[in-house]
């Protein structure tokens, strides 16, 4: 295992399904094996299914620890035979599920997920925006699931409503995605003026 970065403890979002093709299993298992290889902790939803079971299987593979966070009411549905092994947190709600992985992790990656992946990446970027205390996070794009929404909120400075869409920033691989969510990585890229992955996209 490759210690020579600041270990994290990497929240990643993402759904509960599969995906349309099997580029999105291939991505989810790439960044789970990739933050364990650079010494990172994995703290996400704790389901064994989708891309949540894909990223967590990746990260077990390669020996990182692993916090799981899930409300009662999902424990039947989204734990089963296929969850990797982990210390689980079991939580009242969908709210204080996302409180407690918010307040677990250090930085964010976001694969495409349903409503509960937006509403994570949204509370995240709030708190960014008026200026809490949370680390950075990287939508990483499978093929272009994240446009519609950063294409919404480009509109939405436009008309004033928001002051800093760069807070969401895109990687367009896995590898990418850890490289921008390293501390020294994180603030180059925001010195860079690069906040939505222009310059990997060229």
């Amino acid at each position: 295992m490759d210690t020579s970065e600041s270990s994290l403890a990497l929240g990643v979002f993402c759904g509960f399904s599969t995906g349309p093709s099997d580029r999105y299993v291939q991505a989810a298992t790439v960044l789970g094996a990739g933050l364990a290889a650079r010494g990172h902790r994995l703290v996400y939803g704790a389901g064994g299914s989708g891309l949540m079971g894909a990223v967590a299987r990746g990260a077990a593979e390669g020996g990182a620890p692993i916090l799981g966070v899930l409300p009662e009411f999902l424990r039947a549905k989204e734990m089963n035979d296929h969850l990797p092994p982990q210390q689980i947190v079991l939580t009242e709600d969908l709210l204080e599920r996302k409180r407690v992985m918010i307040d677990r992790a250090d930085a964010f990656v976001a694969l495409p997920g349903g409503y509960g992946t937006l509403d994570e990446v949204l509370e995240v970027v709030s708190m960014a925006a008026l200026g809490q205390d949370v680390g950075p996070l990287v939508l990483l794009d499978v093929d272009d699931d994240w446009l519609p929404l950063l294409n919404y909120v480009e509109r939405l400075e436009r008309r004033g409503f928001v002051r800093d869409a760069g807070i969401l920033r895109v990687a367009r691989t896995p590898e990418q995605a850890l490289d921008m969510v390293a501390p020294a990585s994180a603030g180059a890229l925001a010195l860079a003026g690069d906040p939505q992955g222009k310059q990997a996209a060229s």
